[in-house]
């Protein structure tokens, strides 16, 4: 069995929403704040509890990951590395195999070697960890730190029996929705958060609180067990027991995640920091060539070098099958080299990918649009990625002429106009172009002329290549005289 579980996804964005109130927390602030009890004022008590973290990047251990998803009970126990924090390698073992694989990531790729496999398995998602270290998600904050969020300290109060101050975090305006009356509880003594209320997303309202102190003679605190809760349930959605290490580094004994569909344990043991960790350990031929296959794909796209595009899109899609953004590169190498069949694969492969996407819907009806096939399946692709995506100015583009196509000349003017009004100058000068020259098909359709002309020679000024467009106008001067 292959360790390749999806969170669940209110989890993952619980979990996500958990850091970015992290980073507010633990991040250096710049604004004053209400001044407390003996000059300290909330942006002090941030900066102190800031002070109290530092990222274990360099370390070594073994994890034994416990894995539960309804019936199935699946465990591994592993080497761990993790160098410069973004660098993660796990050499496993499962519980019910003596063979062993290996995980790499370097924070954006992950590279799965499974059992008696020489070329890994690449994964652009970080919900498809094969070994989620969990911890990740709330230490990585630690590190982003915040330049404009203001603490104001409210008072003082107690918490499992300890003295804190109480700061409530003020973002700017624009974060203010989400993140307004969140309140920092941090101890008086060891400056730690034991308590974060008030966070906030969109479908849930979390809370993170230590449920157990240890603290050594003189009264600091050493080690903690806090929970994470979504307060509309029953019980807690994280459970981390954490211990400090050389200095200010806290690192995880235990952690247990739990979804409504899946319960991960993490136990973590022969830890060391500060180690030496030799850069071939991390070292992944294959993320080195899809980097710069993309990049050389990418720049020959921009180039209109379609040939060009298609081998190093090739490269990529043969080394990473999921790679929806190679997929859709590829495709439209291919349609610009007229090469509509392999686009449609492309396309098809793309709406596989990613059924929840708008892109592969978009695309594909585009093609079949153009080539005047299947106009009706067409007409639904269109219409479900503008509906995914309503202020993307292409997809407009594309629904407008399906009802050109169909012969619905007024939709296609409405769409198409309300298409350029959503692209702006990021857009390619020839993707815009394409839309006046569709706008002036649909205006001539109409015998409107003067639209049409002023349309197609927009498009020209765009894109003097477009040699379709020139026909076009060409032919409506000449249609245009025989009506008058």
């Amino acid at each position: 069995m292959r360790v390749i579980l999806r969170l669940d996804r209110c989890l993952t964005l619980i979990l996500c929403c958990l850091i970015v109130a992290f980073a507010l927390g633990f991040g250096s602030t710049k604004a004053g704040a209400t001044d407390g009890n003996g000059g300290l004022d909330g942006d002090g008590v941030l900066q102190k509890m800031a002070a109290q973290f530092s990222l274990a990047r360099d370390l070594t251990g073994t994890v034994t990951v416990l894995i539960r998803k309804g019936e199935l009970d699946l465990e591994l126990v592993g080497a761990f590395k993790v160098k410069d924090w973004e660098h993660l390698r796990l050499d496993y073992v499962e519980t019910d195999s003596n063979l062993p694989s290996t995980i790499i990531t370097d924070g954006d790729m992950v590279a799965y070697y499974l059992p008696n496999s020489i070329k890994p398995r690449i994964s652009h998602d970080p919900t498809q960890l094969g070994f989620p270290l969990v911890t990740d998600l709330v230490f990585a904050a630690l590190g982003q730190l915040s330049q404009s969020n203001r603490g104001y300290l409210l008072g003082e109060n107690k918490y499992l029996g300890r003295d804190v101050y109480m700061v409530e975090i003020r973002p700017p305006e624009i974060k203010a929705q989400i993140w307004e009356n969140t309140v920092f509880w941090v101890d008086t003594k060891s400056w730690l958060p034991l308590r974060v209320t008030g966070l906030g997303i969109p479908f849930a309202a979390i809370e993170l609180r230590a449920i157990d102190l240890r603290e050594n003679p003189e009264g600091q605190i050493t080690g903690l067990t806090a929970e994470v809760i979504e307060t509309s349930s029953k019980g807690p959605i994280m459970v981390m027991s954490l211990s400090r290490f050389n200095e200010n580094t806290w690192f995880p004994h235990q952690v247990c995640v739990r979804g409504t569909r899946l319960v991960i344990v993490q136990e973590f043991s022969d830890l060391e920091f500060n180690v030496t960790l030799p850069d071939e350990l991390f070292y992944v031929e294959e993320f080195e060539i899809l980097r710069s296959a993309f990049a050389k794909g990418a720049a020959f796209l921009a180039s209109r070098n379609y040939e060009a595009a298609v081998k190093e899109f090739q490269k990529v899609v043969s080394i990473d099958p999921y790679n929806i953004a190679a997929h859709s590169n590829l495709g439209y190498a291919y349609v610009g080299c007229g090469d509509e069949a392999g686009a449609i694969a492309e396309f098809e492969q793309v709406i596989m990918l990613s059924p929840e996407e708008p892109l592969g819907y978009n695309n594909l009806a585009y093609i079949y649009i153009d080539n005047g096939i299947y106009l009706d399946k067409a007409m639904e692709m269109a219409q479900k990625a503008v509906a995914l995506s309503p202020g993307n100015g292409a997809f407009r583009d594309t629904l407008g002429w399906a009802y050109y196509q169909l012969g619905d000349y007024e939709r296609a003017i409405e769409e198409l106009t309300r298409a350029l009004e959503l692209m702006g100058e990021e857009d390619r000068p020839w993707d815009r172009a394409l839309v006046h020259y569709h706008l002036g098909l649909a205006y001539a359709a109409e015998s409107r002329w003067i639209k049409s002309r002023e349309h197609l020679s927009k498009a020209l000024d765009l894109d003097p290549s477009l040699t379709v467009a020139r026909d076009e106008l060409k032919r409506i001067e000449k249609q245009s005289k025989v009506g008058s």
